[in-house]
């Protein structure tokens, strides 16, 4: 019995032409930039305030919004860069993300709060054990 390879080879040459067609046209995400990323509180447990600033550049204009978590904080419409200054209160880490109209996040950046006093690992002053 004999196969021919045409039928066979036609439909896998296309599925290959479309998916490299598909990533060639899919354009990369947006540049997103967050400083600073990192907030310093005295205690564990303390709200961090501090003001942020943010930068984006995209290849093509668009209209994106910035989020904290779901709280939508700045949108732009119609650009394809944006900066802005943003005053926040974090008690824990928190994802800013840079979404579309559709809620399609493009590009997120986590801002993390750290203590200068750690409860976690405290050194001990004294042994457990004294003769005194």
């Amino acid at each position: 019995m004999r196969f021919s390879r045409l039928p066979y080879s036609l439909p896998v040459g296309m599925f290959l032409w479309s998916a490299c067609s598909v990533q060639a046209s899919a354009e990369p995400p947006p540049l997103f930039e967050i400083k600073p990323l990192v907030c310093m509180v005295k205690t564990q447990g303390q709200t961090c305030q501090m003001t942020i600033r943010v930068n984006w550049h995209h290849s093509v204009p668009e209209n994106l919004c910035l989020y904290q978590a779901n709280k939508q904080l700045h949108c732009w419409e119609s650009s394809n860069q944006g900066t802005a200054k943003l005053a926040v209160k974090l008690a824990q880490n928190m994802e800013f993300s840079l979404r579309d109209k559709k809620q399609h996040t493009l590009a997120k950046k986590t801002v993390k709060v750290n203590a200068v006093v750690s409860t976690k690992y405290r050194r001990k002053l004294k042994t457990d054990w004294s003769l005194f």
